[in-house]
């Protein structure tokens, strides 16, 4: 009898320790979901510009990719004629907005991170779609594509382009609890999380500026910890062990990840290379070391440099062939004889395909220079000697 007390109360104690674990759980678990870091984020989706159909049926279009994306679970979405309602009142001088430029303007207004815009157009029976999707922080555009469909297709295409958007868009969780081996996060397959996907551990730490100090207010910046690899995937909540880590995590900490599979590597890719160089440096830190100074390089800038200098090159190369064809072409047509034909033809041939590949390298040249204005690599450069009517400002490459 006494050896049954014994393993009666055990079993009781047992119990009730693990009652208290998975409620611990569970309060980890309801924190997310009013934790501002692993909500849905906003997204506003503007009204689509049209060609060649009425604006009530572009409004009709923008507003069933709006469901579409809602219907991912992944964002809270605003469409255009909710944000028009607010936008009436509060800054209407912005209506009506199709481009990126007007849009990023309501988001912040709106409180989204994240802002849609599109063209719709009618095309010989076919509708074609372009949708692009900004992040208002940063201005870059995380999803572009383009689509065709007709009424037999319009419902699979939507929800191939919403689904596109949720994966090409980062997905974060929380922590619930994390020990040596083993991390269960807040994630599951409901959020589209695999067995094998791999996820950026990490935590928000707070930095202050002298300014933000004084008017009370802060910023935080991501620290990465390791990387996560998903070994068990539930419906709400995954567990994972660790693929690399320079320090334990805690619950309440945070995972980051994209569904797309290329993003996915990329992060992880670039990632990885950070912990590595930390645990490096850390190890260095122990030895005796002379500080000596150094200069560090704008890789992200000698990249972009070597990529204008090459378009450069080939839009120079293309226009001398587009001179010289052209020369050759009017001459052999203003002293045109009889077998010149074959030589003709193959003149107008070099032609066309010179001009199509000058227009292209110019046309890559001057995307790049967008860039480089958008990254600061270009200064602008002011010219008091202008005539009347000229623009007095140019960019100048920073190089």
């Amino acid at each position: 009898m006494r050896f049954l007390a014994i393993i009666l109360a055990s079993l009781l104690f047992g119990a009730s320790a693990l009652h208290a674990e998975e409620k611990k759980a569970t309060e980890v678990v309801q924190s997310v979901i009013g934790d501002p870091e692993t909500a849905r984020s906003g997204l506003l989706v503007l009204q689509f510009a049209a060609t060649g159909m009425t604006d009530s049926a572009a409004r009709a279009y923008s507003t069933m990719i709006a469901q579409n994306v809602a219907n991912t679970n992944r964002f809270i979405v605003t469409d255009h004629e909710q944000a028009e309602q607010v936008m009436v009142k509060e800054a209407p001088n912005l209506l009506p907005c199709f481009e990126i430029g007007c849009g990023i303007q309501m988001a912040k207004i709106l409180g989204a991170e994240r802002v849609m815009s599109g063209h719709i157009s009618l095309d010989r029976g076919f509708i074609e779609l372009k949708v692009k999707l900004v992040n208002v922080m940063d201005n870059e555009i995380e999803f572009e594509e383009s689509t065709r469909f007709d009424d037999n297709t319009m419902d699979r295409r939507l929800y191939s382009i919403a689904q596109a958007i949720a994966m090409n868009t980062p997905l974060r969780g929380q922590i619930i609890r994390a020990n040596e081996t083993l991390v269960v996060i807040g994630l599951g397959s409901n959020d589209g999380v695999r067995v094998g996907d791999r996820m950026v551990i990490y935590k928000n730490l707070s930095v202050s500026s002298e300014q933000m100090t004084a008017i009370g207010q802060g910023n935080t910046r991501r620290a990465n910890l390791g990387i996560l690899s998903i070994t068990k995937v539930g419906g709400q909540s995954s567990e994972g062990t660790y693929f690399q880590k320079i320090e334990a995590p805690h619950a309440g900490e945070y995972v980051l990840t994209y569904l797309d599979k290329r993003k996915q590597i990329s992060l992880i890719s670039y990632v990885r290379k950070e912990l590595d160089t930390h645990l490096r440096h850390a190890f260095e830190v122990e030895k005796e070391v002379i500080i000596q100074p150094i200069s560090l390089l704008d890789q992200d800038k000698n990249t972009w440099i070597r990529k204008v200098r090459h378009m450069e090159q080939e839009r120079d190369w293309w226009q001398m062939w587009m001179t010289g064809t052209s020369i050759a072409t009017g001459y052999y047509l203003v002293n045109y004889k009889n077998g010149d034909e074959i030589r003709l033809m193959a003149l107008m041939g070099g032609l066309s395909y010179s001009a199509i590949e000058y227009f292209g390298a110019k046309a890559n040249l001057k995307q790049l220079v967008q860039e480089g204005k958008f990254k600061g690599y270009l200064e602008p450069t002011f010219n008091p000697n202008i005539s009347k009517g000229a623009l007095g400002i140019r960019y100048q490459l920073n190089f």
